[in-house]
């Protein structure tokens, strides 16, 4: 069978358009996970809850924010936002987010200003290794409190914390009138092992150090 000219030419560009298609976009061939916010803070030892969700907390960059929609008619909604804690290996163990009205979320805070945070070891690189993020070893974190507006007065501070892991903020667009909110903590469930969750209190969260060693990581060692 003889192909014309207009055939030939239309079949070369359609092969190129599915090669170039084919292609990855640039950026993919590198690592999409993060490397740890401070590799200075070794892992907690599973028995140290207050301690591994703090770590947790300082080591991730983003999560998932699940509020009670008020276009879904109640329903529970999760949103994927960026969250800082302060600058790395300087922990605060605040939650702080820049979200704007024109986003869901922000909208539903209007409403109801309960949300929660939903945090997962499996989001570090080189972590979790071997096993599903479902497994219990794998730890995971969900922090439930008001996630409200930062007061004027603690604006500056916030910004501080906030862009200083996030610096791209700084140059988002004004008109989307983003605004600095914090998720003030009532509290945290951990599953970090086997045996079920731990519920954190506020106080213990706040309390724990999530840089220091852990005497716990040698009985770990030694129950594992």
């Amino acid at each position: 069978m003889t192909m014309t000219l207009g055939a030939a030419l239309f079949a070369c560009l359609a092969l190129a358009t599915l090669v170039a298609a084919a292609q990855p976009p640039a950026g993919l061939g590198t690592t999409l996970a993060s490397e740890l916010a401070c590799p200075e803070f070794p892992r907690p030892a599973y028995t140290e809850y207050a301690r591994m969700a703090r770590w947790l907390v300082h080591q991730t960059d983003w999560g998932v924010v699940s509020t009670l929609s008020r276009h879904l008619g109640g329903a529970p909604f999760g949103n994927v936002v960026s969250h800082a804690d302060g600058p790395p290996c300087r922990p605060t163990g605040r939650l702080l987010f820049y979200l704007t009205i024109m986003d869901a979320t922000a909208q539903d805070l209007q409403r109801n200003a309960t949300a929660t945070l939903t945090l997962s070891e499996g989001q570090l690189a080189g972590a979790c290794q071997g096993v599903d993020p479902e497994d219990p070893t794998c730890a995971k974190l969900s922090i439930t409190g008001r996630l409200e507006l930062v007061p004027k007065e603690g604006l500056e501070e916030a910004r501080r914390l906030l862009f200083s892991r996030h610096p791209q903020m700084r140059d988002w667009p004004a008109g989307h009138t983003f605004r600095i909110y914090e998720l003030h903590i009532a509290t945290a469930r951990l599953l970090d092992w086997y045996g079920g969750p731990h519920d954190i209190s506020p106080a213990d969260y706040f309390a724990a150090d999530p840089g220091a060693a852990g005497l716990a990581q040698e009985q770990a060692a030694t129950d594992a």
